[in-house]
């Protein structure tokens, strides 16, 4: 099995309008510019939406090397109401074993505030 980068074949991520900044094994990062369709209905920022954008940065990260990864568990925190007009989130290897990789994505807006931090394992895939 040959991997594939994620964000040449994450359709949903180009249906929310993500936008991959950069990936490798050890961190990768994606920015979601706001519009108004991202609003719940409160008018702040869905929670599904940025724990999709967290979910997109941890698969980017996770797939960036040689072998595929698929996600085991996922939990998110909700730290702050988002006030600036894009979130970006960040996602960092925070160790593992051959077959597990743990990571931390961290949410924030263009004003520098942490939104959320989210928490995941993935399963290394075949061989």
């Amino acid at each position: 099995m040959q991997a594939t980068p994620t964000r040449q074949v994450d359709r949903f991520a180009g249906l929310l309008g993500v936008e991959h900044l950069h990936a490798s094994v050890e961190q990768a990062a994606c920015r979601l510019r706001l519009a108004p369709e991202h609003l719940n209905a409160l008018g702040g920022v869905h929670g599904g939406l940025i724990f999709a954008l967290a979910d997109i940065a941890f698969a980017a990260a996770c797939n960036a090397g040689q072998a595929l990864y698929i996600g085991l568990q996922a939990e998110m925190r909700y730290m702050a109401r988002a006030r600036g007009a894009e979130l970006t989130a960040t996602a960092t290897w925070m160790g593992g074993s051959r077959n597990i990789a743990h990571y931390q994505v961290l949410v924030t807006d263009d004003q520098g505030l942490r939104i959320a931090l989210f928490s995941a394992s993935a399963y290394r895939l075949g061989q």
